[in-house]
Formats: C-alpha cells, sequence, structure tokens
C-alpha cells in the first residue's frame, strides 16, 4: 500500500460530466466540502472527444443551465438544438416525399447540441476555482468501501499517476467512471435487462446540412426560420434500426446506427467500410453526405443496455452516470440520468451531512429512480420493429412525449424528486401513471412484431401544431400557479385523454372523424397520422391556430 495519503469528504472516482457535474452541485450545496475527483484520462479534453451522449433533452438541459449554472456557456459555446426529428420511408430520389416528423418551430424550453470536450473542460475550470481538487491521468490500482481507518470504516482509493501511487481515504464514494462499473464489479451489482439492441457509432470531420438534402421551396418553408433542421437530432429509420446525425459546434458530426438483433446480424456491421456499405444500400443520402470525410473514431458496441441492483447505499457510496444503469441512446436521456442520480446523491450527503439518519431516504431514492429507468426502458424493449412505421412512431413521440412533459418533467421542474417529503404523496397518482404508460407501451410493442415500413406520403407531422404539448411545454417555464398535486392531476388528466387517442389510433378501425375535445387537445395530428394529410404541403399551417389554444382544462 502506498504511504501517501489524503483524507477527502467526498471521492468521485470518474471526471466526465456526471463526475464534475457532481462535483459542482456537491460544492455549490456544501461549500466547506473536501471534494477530489479522480480521471483516468487528461485535461484538457479535446473538443470532439470520444463519448456518445451529445445531445439533451428537457430534463439534462434543465439540470447543465439550472443546476450547474451554465446556461450562459451552453449559449455561447454550444448548438441550440430543433428537437428530434425522424424520417421515414424507402430511399427517394426527391428527399421531400420521405415522410418527416418533427417540429416546424422550437418549443420554449431550449435543448443543445453539446460538444462534451467543450463542457467538460469548462466545469473542470471551474471546480479548480471552486477549490474541489481533480487528479487526471491517474490510474485506480484499488477500490475499498470498508477500509478500516482509526474507529469508522471510510471509502479508499489507491491510485497511480505520473508522480507514483496514492491513496485516498473518503466518508463517501460515488462511481461516475463510466462503463469501466468500478464499484458496480467491485461489489457485484452487475445486472441484464430484457432491451437487446446493438450500436455502431462514430464521428467525421465534417458538418452534415440536412437541409441541401432538398431542393423545393415548400419543404424548405415548413420550419421557421428555414435552413435549421440540422441543428435537429435528426433521425433515418427503418424496420429494427434507426442512424442518428448531430451536429457540434467544433464542425464535426456524430453519427451512429443503432439496431435490434434482427437488424444487426442482417447488417454484420464491423468496421468503417462496412458501415460505409450498409449506409449507401439503406440510408444513401447519408452516405453521399459522408463522402471521403475522416473518420475520428468508430466503435461497435452488442448488446449496450444494462442494469445495476443498487445505486445508492446509507453506507456512503453511490453510483451514477453510466456506471450505474444505462437504457438506450433514442430520446438522449443520458443527461437525464445524470440529472436525476447527481440530484439523489447530493440530497444524501448533504442530509447525512448534517446528522440525519439517511436510511429510508435512501431507500426512496432508490426506488425513485428504479422506477424511472424501468418505465424509460419501456420505451425501447420490443419497439425497434415498429421504428420504421411511421402511424405507430407517429403516435409513439406524441405519447411518450405527453407523458415526459406532462408527468416526469413536471417532477423536475417543480424540484419535487429529492425532496422526499413532496414525493412521497403523490406515490398513487405517480403508480396509476406507471401504469398507463405500461398499457401504452404495450400496444407500442404489438405495433412493432409486424416491422412495417409504410409506402412514402411526403407528408410532414408537426408536432409544434398539437396543443397539449405546447401547454406540457409552457407549463414547465411558468410559475406554478396550483400545489403540485393539482399540477399533477391536472397534467395526467390531458395524458390519459392522449393515452385514449392512441388507442383508438391504434386500433384495427381507427376513424379519421376529429371530435371537438380531441381538436383541442391535439389539433388535426389524427389526420397526419391516418388520412392522406392534404395534397402534398398542404395543411400545414391549417392546425396552427390550434396549436396556439390552451387544452380546455
Amino acid at each position: 500500500m502506498s504511504e501517501k495519503l489524503s483524507y477527502w469528504d467526498v471521492i468521485i472516482a470518474g471526471g466526465g460530466l456526471a463526475g464534475l457535474g457532481l462535483a459542482k452541485q456537491l460544492k455549490q450545496a456544501n461549500p466547506e466540502l473536501s471534494i477530489v475527483v479522480v480521471e483516468k484520462q487528461g485535461f484538457p479534453r479535446p473538443r470532439a472527444i470520444a463519448k456518445v451522449g451529445e445531445s439533451t433533452v428537457e430534463i439534462g438541459s434543465h439540470y447543465l443551465s439550472h443546476h450547474l449554472g451554465l446556461m450562459q456557456h451552453l449559449k455561447e459555446n454550444h448548438l441550440k438544438k430543433f428537437g428530434i426529428r425522424i424520417f421515414f420511408g424507402a430511399p427517394a430520389d426527391d428527399f421531400a416525399q420521405q415522410d418527416e416528423l418533427g417540429a416546424s418551430q422550437t418549443f420554449g424550453i431550449p435543448t443543445y447540441q453539446i460538444d462534451r470536450g467543450d463542457i467538460e473542460n469548462h466545469l473542470a475550470d471551474e471546480l479548480r476555482a471552486l477549490g474541489v481538487t481533480l487528479i487526471d491521468k491517474a490510474d485506480i490500482l484499488q477500490l475499498d468501501t470498508k477500509a478500516e481507518t482509526g474507529s469508522a470504516q471510510d471509502k479508499q482509493l489507491v491510485i497511480r499517476t505520473a508522480a507514483g501511487e496514492q491513496t485516498l481515504i473518503g466518508h463517501w464514494l460515488v462511481d461516475t467512471a463510466g462503463r469501466a462499473s468500478l464499484l458496480k464489479n467491485h461489489l457485484n451489482l452487475a445486472a441484464k435487462n430484457e432491451h437487446k439492441s446493438n450500436a455502431v457509432w462514430f464521428r467525421v470531420d465534417r458538418k452534415i446540412t440536412l437541409d441541401d438534402w432538398c431542393n423545393s421551396p415548400e419543404w424548405h418553408a415548413r420550419c421557421m426560420p428555414e435552413g435549421r433542421r440540422w441543428l435537429s437530432t435528426n433521425h433515418l429509420v427503418g424496420p429494427g434500426y434507426w442512424v442518428w446525425i448531430i451536429p457540434l459546434a467544433s464542425g464535426v458530426t456524430s453519427i451512429g446506427i443503432v439496431m435490434d438483433d434482427t437488424a444487426f446480424d442482417a447488417a454484420a456491421i464491423s468496421d468503417q467500410t462496412s458501415a460505409m456499405k450498409w449506409l449507401a444500400q439503406h440510408q444513401p443520402r447519408c452516405a453521399a453526405a459522408i463522402g471521403d470525410a475522416n473518420f475520428l473514431d468508430f466503435v461497435v458496441l452488442r448488446d449496450y443496455s444494462y442494469d445495476c441492483k443498487q445505486l445508492f447505499s446509507d453506507q456512503r457510496w453511490a453510483v451514477a452516470g453510466e456506471a450505474g444503469v444505462f437504457a438506450d441512446p433514442f430520446y438522449s436521456p443520458g443527461s437525464d440520468f445524470i440529472a436525476f442520480a447527481n440530484g439523489f446523491i447530493c440530497s444524501l450527503i448533504t442530509a447525512e451531512r448534517r446528522g440525519q439518519d439517511i436510511r429510508v431516504q435512501t431507500v426512496v431514492y432508490e426506488r425513485l429512480l428504479r422506477s424511472i429507468y424501468q418505465n424509460t426502458l419501456s420505451l425501447y424493449t420490443g419497439q425497434y420493429g415498429g421504428f420504421g412505421d411511421r402511424v405507430m412512431m407517429g403516435l409513439k413521440l406524441l405519447w411518450d412525449y405527453s407523458y415526459y412533459w406532462g408527468v416526469l418533467s413536471l417532477l423536475y421542474f417543480r424540484d419535487a424528486l429529492c425532496d422526499f417529503e413532496r414525493i412521497r404523496p403523490l406515490a398513487g397518482e405517480l403508480h396509476k401513471a406507471q401504469q398507463l404508460n405500461q398499457s401504452i407501451q404495450a400496444l407500442f410493442r404489438q405495433r412493432a412484431e409486424r416491422r412495417l415500413q409504410l409506402p412514402n406520403r411526403g407528408v410532414f407531422m408537426d408536432q409544434y401544431q398539437i396543443p397539449c404539448l405546447q401547454f406540457f411545454n409552457k407549463v414547465l417555464m411558468e410559475e406554478p400557479k396550483l400545489p403540485l398535486a393539482d399540477e399533477l392531476a391536472r397534467n395526467m388528466a390531458l395524458v390519459g385523454q392522449v393515452a385514449e387517442a392512441v388507442r383508438d389510433m391504434l386500433g384495427e378501425m381507427p376513424t379519421l372523424e376529429i371530435s371537438n375535445s380531441e381538436r383541442e387537445l391535439l389539433g388535426d395530428y389524427r389526420l397526419k397520422i391516418l388520412g392522406n394529410g392534404g395534397l402534398k404541403f398542404r395543411g400545414e399551417a391549417s392546425g396552427r391556430a390550434a396549436a396556439e389554444k390552451t387544452p380546455a382544462i
């Protein structure tokens, strides 16, 4: 054992977004804490660092902007995202012939495409200024969660740097070291889940501007202002797969090919050449846009989704980020789960620091995060076969957005998730919400078994024209006008109406007739999903007035 010892209130093993974010959150809440972050790689990071998780959605963006105080950094150094956008159908000579699902305008809450290297460098600089110690280029040789040091059981980390070996003794130990899964392996916490999917991802040194793929003025006029589709997290989809295209402020573009086992086995992608060959066959526009660009990295990962038996312990250890659980990259939930876990861990460390008994709190947070994880996992399990199905995905995003903004985001934006005295009375309503979500996801799984790819119609399914989505998003930006229980009940009543509409449109004999109550809720979205959508490029403004209406509540 090394003779060089140092003592810390909190040791954080892993200096990525999760670990750096937790260190700042802890230091903001408890300035007196002594915190050390240990990172294998060196700082500063390269801008286009080889990490997934470049895209944020509302909860992750809110965490970075408001809880970590990075709003100005995000605005000045990263790209404002133009939502999620999906293109369906067989490749066509005219890209406007492919069906499109997305928003014509951005919703109110800003989200971002982030250069992970930039944001981690910025956080590292901030932490040093706050007095947090950052040890980089460090190999972790040994860890112990029950080290006997005097009269207490502390945590121990033995590391090696260029200066030699040293032993860190800590009151708390948090693993944020990603897929190295230090604590998971040490404590035998690894667990599998039922979701089977695989990914290939790489970055190229080229800006890919999807807006250049079509010359039609009408197609460009669908989105205002024009020429911003490239800022979306663009998805090119088919039965059993989806391809992501994510731009970064550095000029680099992140590309991912994500597949279920059926599609992955058929694709036989193992290297850059086979990846480009597959893209040329299935998504030729994307292959042509990549062209002769240089690959900055290339990763193939089979069966990437996993679970963890335990994430938080009242024995003063915890796991966050990809060191714990990972569901799926669709919807970009990685920064959301960092926000959840870091919030829970910060609350536990703060409570224990104040002398509180954290045993009940630990159990509540463990159950909460596990419930969120299982609910999130249900969005993907058994559904990849339907990703090329315009009808299923048009309804899926309607439902998943409604549930995400109307339930989960409401709790997070109201700072209720980490306040277990506020969250516990909502258990009954949240259990009903979870059951409702599971029932709708089961319908999507049934539809996905058909692995449909519907003929191209050139229709635009505009999420911005859906009144309830406008409402859910707007509520998150406003000061609450009702107690949280009443807000949740109001949102759940609307979510229940969305569920009924989704059930009907997924049924064997859905009607094209729109009731007045559904028009207030969804505008003319039913016609976009099931009808002929009017003549191509027509009818897209007809629902805009409806979108501006607040649903009857």
